[in-house]
């Protein structure tokens, strides 16, 4: 049986998450690096996780349309010897993953899957919460889309 239209979605997700940015401004590779789901304290570093918040359904623009908008977070954990230096690689990486993300708007994923992909993000210090030498990327992404099913 195919995955649902949300998690075919998360899975495209996680497969632009966990792309090779050493040739990019954050110079990190994220291969093999990235789950679904989300974690407390990360194995590793670099590490990633994309996850599934929540998803909304609004009349559409004509009867029998619907409007939906499910929501997505993406987690990036690196590492570097100073709270400059972290929130650099911070910012490199989630500016990476967002440009990687957005380079094809529809995800790869076959036509009329979604209308959209919409990126906002922020970076910070791990310190804050008990991540000693961690910056924290979270990504918040929402892929907008129409049907006929209301899902």
């Amino acid at each position: 049986m195919p995955d649902s239209r949300v998690y075919r979605i998360l899975d495209a997700m996680k497969g632009k998450v966990a792309g090779d940015f050493s040739l990019k401004s954050s110079g990190i590779d994220m291969s093999d690096r990235v789950i679904i789901g989300s974690v407390i304290d990360p194995p590793y570093v670099p590490f990633g996780c994309v996850h599934f918040i929540d998803f909304t359904t609004q009349h559409g623009p004509t009867l029998g349309r619907y409007s939906m908008m499910p929501r997505f977070e993406i987690y990036l954990y690196v590492s570097a010897p100073s709270l400059p230096e972290r929130m650099k690689a911070t910012i490199n990486l989630c500016s990476d993953v967002i440009e990687n993300l957005t380079a094809n708007r529809f995800l790869g994923l076959d036509a009329g899957t979604i209308d959209d992909t919409l990126c906002e993000f922020t970076a910070v210090d791990g310190d804050k919460y008990g991540l000693e030498g961690i910056g924290i990327g979270y990504i918040e992404v929402t892929t907008p889309f129409q049907s006929s099913t209301g899902i």
